[in-house]
C-alpha cells in the first residue's frame, strides 16, 4: 500500500458501545479472577446482586460463551448500536428463533445444523451438547424472553458503574480521534502487544493468527472499555473488523497480579492421572464410578480431581437419573493458547497497565 498512513485515517476509527459494555461487564462478573484490573469492582457487586441475578448470571454465561457470543449481534459500525444498552436489547428482543440461538451459541456450528436441532430432529450431536444449549434449541423463544428479563433486572446495577466510567471512555475516544490524524500507524501499533501493522496487513495473534489485508478490509474499528483488559477481543463483520481499546479508569489500574484462573488452569496439568482424566472425558461423558474403574483409583480420588477440573472450566457436569456425569469441553483446551498469550502480555510487578500505549 503505498501511503498506509492516509489509508487509516479514512478507514480507521473507534467508538464507544454501551451494549458492549454491558456484555463485557457481565462476562467479567463471572470471571472475575481473570481480569486483575476489575476483580474489586467484580467482588463488590457480586456481593450486592440478589441470588436470583447470580444464578442467571452462571446459567446464561454457559449458554453464551461467557456473554462473548451474543455481542456480535451488535455490529460496532452501525450507529444505531452506540446510544445506550437498551437499543442493543431491543435489537436482540427483534431476533427470531434461529438467530437468537445462533447468537448465543456462537459460530461453533453451521446454521443449518441449528436449524435441523430447533426442528426436533435429535441426533447423537444434539445429545453430546451442553445442557444449557439442548434446553435453548428445544425453547429458543422462551429462552429468549428469560434471557433479556435477566438483562433487564441486572441493568439498574451496571448504569452505576456506567455513570462513572463514561466520561473516561468518551474522553478516551476524542484522544483517539485526534491520534488517529495525526499519527495512526503508531497509535494502532499501540493498541495492543499482539496486533501488528504490516504495510500490507494486519496480523492478530490469538489461538491462531489473523491476518487482514487492508485491500480486503473496508473499516477498522476501535471499542472502548474498561473491561476489555487483557483479551485481544476482535470481531470479525464481513470486511469489517474490530478491536477492543481498553481504558483504565481511575481505581481499576492492576499493580502486580497474576489472574488465579491461570494458575488453576495450569495446576491441572500437574497430575499424570488428572490429566488422563480430562483426555478421557474429551471423549465421552462418564459418571464418578466409571472413571475410577477406567483410571484404577478410588472414587474421593475421583471427586478430588474433578473438582479443580470444573473449578478451571475444563468439564462441566450434569445429572442424570442417579448419576452425576462430567464431560470435557474441547473449546477451553484450545483457549490455553489465548491464556498463555494474555499471560505473557501482562505488566511485570510495579508497571502500570497504560505503560504500554504511552
Amino acid at each position: 500500500m503505498q501511503d498506509l498512513s492516509l489509508w487509516l485515517q479514512k478507514h480507521l476509527s473507534i467508538t464507544y458501545v454501551p451494549g458492549h459494555e454491558f456484555f463485557l461487564s457481565l462476562h467479567v462478573l463471572e470471571n472475575p479472577e481473570h481480569h486483575v484490573t476489575r476483580l474489586e469492582w467484580a467482588k463488590k457487586m457480586l456481593a450486592a446482586l440478589p441470588r436470583p441475578l447470580i444464578e442467571g448470571l452462571h446459567y446464561f454465561s454457559a449458554m453464551s460463551s461467557k456473554f462473548l457470543d451474543i455481542m456480535d449481534v451488535l455490529v460496532p459500525s452501525e450507529e444505531m448500536y452506540q446510544h445506550s444498552v437498551e437499543a442493543g436489547l431491543e435489537r436482540i428482543q427483534a431476533l427470531d428463533a434461529s438467530e437468537f440461538a445462533e447468537a448465543m451459541i456462537g459460530p461453533v456450528y453451521h446454521p443449518q445444523q441449528i436449524n435441523h436441532w430447533l426442528q426436533g430432529r435429535v441426533d447423537d450431536g444434539f445429545e453430546q451438547l451442553k445442557p444449557e444449549h439442548r434446553e435453548l434449541l428445544r425453547h429458543p423463544l422462551s429462552t429468549k424472553r428469560a434471557f433479556l428479563e435477566f438483562c433487564y433486572d441486572y441493568l439498574p446495577y451496571f448504569q452505576a458503574e456506567e455513570r462513572r466510567i463514561e466520561p473516561w471512555l468518551v474522553s478516551a475516544v476524542l484522544e483517539a480521534q485526534e491520534k488517529i490524524a495525526t499519527d495512526p500507524i503508531r497509535f494502532l501499533s499501540q493498541v495492543h502487544p499482539r496486533l501488528h501493522v504490516y504495510e500490507d496487513a494486519l496480523h492478530f495473534h490469538k489461538a491462531k493468527t489473523y491476518t487482514f489485508a487492508y485491500q480486503q478490509l473496508a473499516h477498522i474499528q476501535l471499542r472502548v472499555s474498561t473491561f476489555v483488559s487483557p483479551h485481544l477481543l476482535l470481531g470479525i463483520y464481513g470486511d469489517h473488523i474490530s478491536v477492543g481499546f481498553p481504558v483504565d479508569v481511575p481505581g481499576t489500574t492492576a499493580k502486580s497480579a497474576i489472574p488465579a484462573d491461570f494458575i488453576t488452569k495450569m495446576k491441572v496439568f500437574g497430575d499424570p492421572t488428572r490429566t488422563a482424566i480430562l483426555k478421557t472425558l474429551l471423549d465421552h461423558p462418564y459418571c464418578t464410578q466409571q472413571l475410577a474403574d477406567l483410571h484404577g483409583i478410588s472414587e474421593p480420588a475421583v471427586n478430588k480431581h474433578l473438582k479443580l477440573l470444573v473449578d478451571a472450566g475444563f468439564v462441566w457436569s450434569e445429572r442424570r437419573g442417579r448419576y452425576v456425569f462430567y464431560r470435557g469441553i474441547t473449546a477451553r483446551l484450545e483457549q490455553l493458547a489465548v491464556d498463555l498469550h494474555e499471560f505473557i502480555d501482562m505488566p511485570a510487578p510495579g508497571i502500570d497497565l497504560s505503560d504500554w500505549r504511552n
